[in-house]
């Protein structure tokens, strides 16, 4: 009885987890696409690379974690992946997208 209800207990995490990140996914997707069109709108490369940044720091992680937890949990793939490699990943693209951000800073159009 106890692994039933551990096993039940893990798959709802899972998705408790997924609709959280889903809805954030939404939420940033809808910021990167109203910093686009001010780009578009404007012609600014700072608000290119404010949407660019953007992306980087909250779309980017988001898929790289349930990509990568998809292709883990079906592939059979170590802890590793999920205590080194998507964390280090996930750092660079937010590291990427601080990068971009700063960047939209200090250039002049």
């Amino acid at each position: 009885m106890l692994l039933q209800f551990g096993v039940e207990q893990a798959y709802t995490d899972y998705l408790i987890h997924l609709a959280v990140t889903l809805i954030a996914m939404m939420l940033a997707l809808y910021i990167v696409f109203q910093a686009f069109r001010g780009y578009r709108r404007n012609d600014s490369q700072r608000i290119l690379f404010l949407a660019i940044g953007l992306a980087l720091l909250t779309l980017a992680p988001f898929s790289l974690s349930i990509l990568g937890v998809s292709l883990g949990n079906s592939l059979g793939l170590g802890p590793r992946l999920y205590t080194f490699y998507l964390p280090v990943a996930s750092r660079l693209l937010e590291i990427c997208g601080l990068g971009c951000i700063l960047y939209s800073l200090f250039i002049r159009n």
